[in-house]
């Protein structure tokens, strides 16, 4: 199940990435190299899905959201920054008869999506930066998924979303409040997972603020905001193997800014002793995700106002 969302506030923490960050405001996946591997050989696809089986249970929450508070049908569902597909893919399960249109700026996670997505899937390649694609009309649902603080000026991009909302249409904006961490047991690593989390936010990774008021301001009514706490208490080959890729990424993303008793200790962790995140009984996922959905005005005069 999806997230697919786009851990791409993950892409900040890449080597290959660091000469060319040119937007942040670009949905990472326009521009950045996704074929790039870490040093375990997971690359940021791969990731997205890991993430996507381990945490995804999130997603069912933000679709139940969607059903409940849409007062039209749902015939055409915009996925704006569909990452490898995971998403798209939970929203063409979720409403069969919907025409799902998957936009992301990289080719490579637009084939993707062409070579795993049911029929009911269409991809068009375009940065959100560039505007509504001329290929996409109107939509019931726009979902963007750990996008919209990818984009350059969401405000504008939200005002542009809400002209292409049918009346009574919905958004959904989902984001991580926070890096999942993957320890159990209370030990010196939590104080790692602190200083990660400021380095990343140093960087500017994942950095977005309360979406709320940028929503409202762009014409929409603000239905629900509503942070989901994801705990998977025990491990599994999944969730071990999301811990590898995760910290494998961090690793190597801030490798230059690690103090050398925490880049010692992410070593540790990565490797195959018995501390190691493949042998030690404590690994656990605690994540979160905050999802605020947004309607259009039913009423067509309302929905089609100018908005200041």
């Amino acid at each position: 199940m999806p997230l697919a969302h786009q851990l791409a506030s993950l892409d900040i923490m890449t080597s290959t990435h660091g000469s060319d960050h040119r937007h942040h405001g670009r949905h990472s996946h326009g521009t950045h190299d996704h074929g790039a591997h870490d040093h375990d050989g997971t690359d940021i696809g791969d990731l997205l899905e890991l993430d996507a089986a381990v945490t995804g249970t999130y997603l069912d929450e933000a679709i139940s959201l969607i059903r409940t508070e849409t007062t039209r049908p749902i015939e055409v569902i915009v996925d704006a920054g569909a990452g490898t597909g995971v998403g798209t893919r939970a929203l063409a399960a979720a409403f069969g008869d919907a025409e799902i249109v998957a936009i992301d700026g990289s080719p490579e996670m637009t084939a993707r999506i062409d070579a795993a997505g049911p029929g009911t899937v269409r991809t068009v390649t375009a940065d959100l930066d560039d505007g509504w694609p001329a290929s996409v009309g109107a939509a019931d649902v726009v979902w963007a998924s750990a996008s919209l603080h990818h984009v350059t000026d969401p405000a504008a991009f939200l005002r542009t979303t809400r002209s292409h909302l049918r009346p009574g249409g919905v958004l959904a904006v989902i984001e991580m409040p926070h890096q999942p961490r993957f320890l159990q047991t209370e030990t010196p690593h939590n104080d790692l997972n602190e200083r990660i989390e400021e380095l990343m936010r140093a960087k500017g990774a994942n950095s977005f603020p309360d979406w709320t008021d940028t929503i409202t301001a762009a014409g929409f009514e603000m239905r629900t905001r509503h942070t989901v706490r994801i705990d998977v208490p025990e491990p599994t080959e999944l969730t071990r193997a999301y811990a590898q890729a995760w910290l494998s990424r961090v690793r190597t993303g801030l490798a230059d800014d690690l103090t050398d008793t925490d880049a010692a200790t992410l070593d540790e962790l990565l490797g195959d002793g018995p501390t190691s995140l493949r042998h030690r009984p404590d690994v656990a996922v605690r994540a979160a995700r905050t999802i605020w959905i947004a309607t259009v005005p039913a009423s067509t005069t309302e929905a089609n106002q100018e908005i200041s």
